[in-house]
């Protein structure tokens, strides 16, 4: 198959009309096949793309090429050319392959068409665009190339001829200023008439394409993970403009998993957590654009399990059970703890029993009214350890006092008090209980007053801090000595000894020692007496107890609280936050015990645009002599003449309105745009685009001489527009940077 058949088939028309046909699959040519292709010389022309220019898939699409180098071309036949070409790509086999004919070239505003079948190129792509620093080889019939732009050349070089002669004629006919008869002294004048206005028609027959994303949306491939910016071709032809369906463009960006906004599901049935993350992309400008719903991420799965160090254990005194308690927790992919339920009955650790118990505790003895009573607490054992329920109180045991003076051995259980420079004796008892079936004193010996003329007194005994304090049983004991009168003058027969006066101890709360790792606090408490001879006294000051049960905290609900941490995601601001379980201590302040990080918070997007401009540069465009049609409009003149009306001097004007092209003068600026985060981070890359406005200038300037009128041609002036603030917003309102 020759090279002529394979683009046949790939073109299906071979370009009938100005646009490709739908291609076919690219295909590998054979050897070409002789014939008459022989007879053509086919050459390498290379080319480049003006700009980067974007390429549509399967629709063609017309752009503009510069030529770099035609065989067998000198450099003034390619200077100043356009090449108009269609070009288009296709997919096969995951590679992107270009498909561009030829279809003319463009001097000037002068074209010369070319045979689309004569100049065809096909090749791979790394993406769908031209890379002005990528030349692109055409294979095509170089002498029908060079033949169209040597009558591009010879059109030039034809006005240029014209402008010279008509110059000279201009400077031949003002050669006088006196006016005569055409009989006698000019017998051409007498027979001319001013010519016919040309009627020239703006070409607007040549399609202009550009491709454009207004419109059109980005399509979401979530099966490739990608946000597609999706264009379309518009086609203006005969000033009637037709749009193509959006498809995919050449703007991709990638979708990214985000489980920082996501919470995880919690299923109590499985005892099982599972992380969640929701696909987002970040568009061209910066912004976080979020695809889908929060996702299950059945890769991450967690189990949910009991946690019973941070619950502390329910004494149920009517059942007479400990109830171990337990939280539900698991840890997340993140590797922190997440409590999913607060403390309840464990379902692993079974209650156990409370059992009475005496040990640590002793027996309180109340003289007033002459009994004892047995203390006692509740203990349990879990997991091979004896815990302390509660503290030491009256279990319900009695013992009566009684006043002993003998053993049961008929021994005195005090010895007598002699007092020999008195002559006196004086017996002693104590009191004692029965406990067990076991003797217990409960005093020491006291002497019998009834005896003797012997007083008790605290004199020298009233400092509590050295009184008995019985913590166990709630009480402390005053203490007293004995003494007698001698000459008025107490004569003590006794040390200071504990006496029968009792005094309950009161307590109050001072404050509570906080155990947040554990969640439970202590009561701090002080112990105190009142009504000693010193008034009130601390036994025990601000201090936790023998005893002591723990006060659990009171959990207060769940919740996000920032932490300080701050970071970005593209031009989206984060500010992190932690998932704190609040508990209420007992002294009525908060703890929050971070269990987890909670979803960030999203501040938005911190980005904005920044535009700089590049200094202004200046061009213009001339017009020919004598032509209309050009960018800048045409200006419109008379040109006056005059024919003789009957003889002598009786002349009458006759005015022709011509129109010619004015001349351009050019302004342009380069702007770039950069897309700047708050902490002055650059995100993506800077775009360039070229803003450029035109002012016009009218070509021509009517003088007289004489009687007759004629058009000098004027050079290009008027100075360039101004490119104002006003302009540059303008541009870059076209350009969607606004």
């Amino acid at each position: 198959m020759n090279k002529r058949t394979l683009w046949c088939l790939l073109l299906s028309s071979c370009l009938v009309s100005p646009a490709l046909a739908q291609l076919a699959e690219p295909t590998t040519t054979s050897q070409a096949e002789p014939g008459i292709e022989e007879m053509v010389r086919k050459v390498n022309i290379i080319t480049r793309a003006k700009t980067r220019t974007a390429v549509s898939e399967n629709e063609p699409m017309a752009i503009d090429l510069g030529l770099v180098d035609v065989p067998g071309a000198p450099p003034k036949l390619t200077e100043g050319v356009t090449a108009k070409a269609y070009a288009r790509y296709v997919t096969f086999e995951d590679n992107l392959i270009a498909q561009l004919v030829l279809t003319g070239v463009e001097k000037d505003g002068k074209s010369e068409p070319l045979d689309s079948n004569d100049f065809v190129a096909q090749f791979n792509m790394d993406s769908p665009e031209l890379d002005p620093a990528s030349p692109v080889t055409i294979e095509g019939d170089q002498e029908t190339l060079l033949a169209a732009l040597q009558r591009l050349n010879d059109v030039e070089e034809e006005d240029d001829k014209k402008e010279k002669e008509t110059e000279s004629a201009e400077a031949d006919t003002g050669a006088s200023n006196n006016v005569g008869s055409n009989a006698s002294k000019n017998a051409d004048a007498a027979g001319y008439s001013t010519p016919s206005a040309l009627d020239v028609e703006e070409d607007t027959s040549t399609p202009t394409v550009r491709v454009t994303t207004e419109g059109c949306n980005i399509r979401v491939d979530l099966a490739q993970l990608v946000a597609v910016q999706q264009s379309r071709v518009e086609t203006t032809e005969d000033g009637n403009v037709s749009a193509g369906a959006c498809e995919d463009g050449a703007d991709r960006y990638p979708l990214d998993r985000s489980y920082s906004v996501c919470g995880d599901t919690i299923d109590m049935e499985t005892r099982q957590a599972t992380a969640q993350y929701l696909l987002y992309y970040t568009d061209g400008g910066g912004n976080r654009q979020e695809v889908t719903d929060c996702l299950k991420d059945e890769d991450k799965v967690f189990d949910i399990t009991e946690k019973t160090s941070a619950c502390s254990i329910y004494l149920d005194y009517n059942e007479m059970m400990a109830v171990p308690q337990a939280s539900l927790v698991y840890v997340n992919a993140s590797n922190n703890e997440v409590q999913v339920r607060s403390c309840e009955p464990s379902e692993e650790l079974a209650a156990v029993p409370l059992v009475s118990v005496t040990d640590g505790c002793s027996i309180r003895h109340d003289f007033a009214a002459g009994r004892s009573y047995q203390t006692g607490r509740h203990i349990y054992e879990l997991n091979g350890t004896t815990w302390q329920a509660d503290a030491c109180s009256d279990n319900g045991t009695e013992y009566l006092h009684e006043t002993v003076y003998k053993s049961a051995a008929g021994q005195e259980v005090c010895a007598p008090i002699i007092n020999q420079a008195a002559g006196t004796v004086t017996r002693q008892s104590r009191k004692q209980i029965v406990v067990n079936g076991v003797e217990q004193f409960i005093t020491e010996c006291k002497p019998d007053s009834a005896n003797i003329a012997i007083q008790s007194t605290i004199d020298g005994c009233d400092n509590p801090s050295l009184w008995n304090h019985d913590l166990a049983a709630g009480t402390s004991y005053g203490r007293e000595r004995f003494y007698y009168l001698l000459d008025g003058v107490p004569q003590y027969v006794t040390e200071c000894q504990d006496s029968e006066i009792a005094y309950p101890h009161h307590v109050e709360t001072t404050g509570w020692q906080n155990h947040d790792d554990q969640l439970f606090s202590y009561r701090l408490t002080t112990v105190y007496i009142e009504g000693t001879p010193k008034g009130r006294y601390n036994i025990k000051t601000s201090e936790v107890l023998p005893g002591e049960p723990q006060t659990a905290y009171v959990y207060d609900g769940q919740g996000p609280k920032a932490n300080g941490d701050i970071w970005y995601e593209d031009c989206t601001r984060f500010e992190g936050r932690d998932l704190v379980n609040t508990y209420k201590r007992p002294d009525g302040t908060t703890y929050g015990l971070k269990v987890d990080e909670a979803a960030p918070a999203n501040l938005g997007n911190v980005c904005s645009a920044v535009v700089s401009w590049a200094a202004p540069t200046y061009s213009s465009w001339t017009a020919p002599q004598n032509h209309s049609g050009g960018p800048c409009g045409n200006s419109s003149y008379t040109a006056g003449g005059y024919v003789n009306q009957g003889g002598g001097d009786g002349y009458s004007w006759v005015n022709n309105t011509v129109s010619l092209s004015n001349h351009c003068n050019y302004t342009s600026s380069v702007g770039t745009k950069i897309i700047k985060r708050e902490d002055g981070e650059i995100i993506g890359d800077a775009i360039d685009k070229t803003c450029t406005t035109s002012s016009a200038y009218g070509a021509y300037e009517q003088k007289r001489s004489g009687n007759q009128y004629w058009i000098n041609y004027r050079g290009n002036s008027g100075g360039s527009p101004a490119h104002t603030d006003a302009v540059k917003s303008s541009c870059m309102g076209s350009w969607g940077w606004w």
